[in-house]
């Protein structure tokens, strides 16, 4: 595996991909910016670990209940963590057919489309930043250390 990088999301939108079957990750801001669309079809393929930032937003956790039926608080996701894995497998355009299963996720811009989510047995706290970054040392290697947990059989 080549994970080097996250994406934060800002809460509590990382419990919806961990928990709810999210596998689309809306990005609308990231199309009239070539060079984040072109960072996104790179990273088709890869794994990346999901951050857990800092900001939390009433409106999304009220979004996130009507898909739900779960509210989440502040205090029920991690903040400022890592804590998960998962894989790029595609990206959606405007216009794109929305993924079955993944009409109340999808707000028909551009998204990345998420699967093989490998959650996380302990968040690993870490700063977030907005983008694709690099996950720090020694992080990467707490997140590597779980992720072979998980592999093998702890799931």
């Amino acid at each position: 595996m080549s994970l080097t990088d996250f994406l934060s999301l800002s809460r509590p939108w990382t419990a919806a991909v961990e928990r709810h079957g999210k596998r689309v990750e809306n990005r609308p801001r990231w199309l009239p910016h070539p060079h984040l669309v072109r960072q996104a079809e790179r990273r088709v393929g890869q794994d990346i670990a999901l951050h857990s930032s800092g900001s939390y937003s009433v409106d999304d956790a009220r979004y996130v209940e009507s898909a739900t039926g779960v509210w989440y608080a502040r205090r029920d996701v991690p903040d400022k963590a890592l804590t998960s894995v998962v894989k790029i497998t595609g990206l959606l355009f405007p216009g794109d057919e929305c993924p079955a299963g993944q009409e109340a996720w999808y707000f028909g811009g551009f998204a990345l489309v998420l699967g093989d989510v490998r959650v996380l047995l302990t968040p690993v706290d870490m700063p977030g930043d907005l983008g694709f970054k690099k996950i720090p040392q020694p992080q990467l290697s707490d997140v590597l250390a779980q992720l072979d947990a998980l592999k093998g059989g702890h799931r």
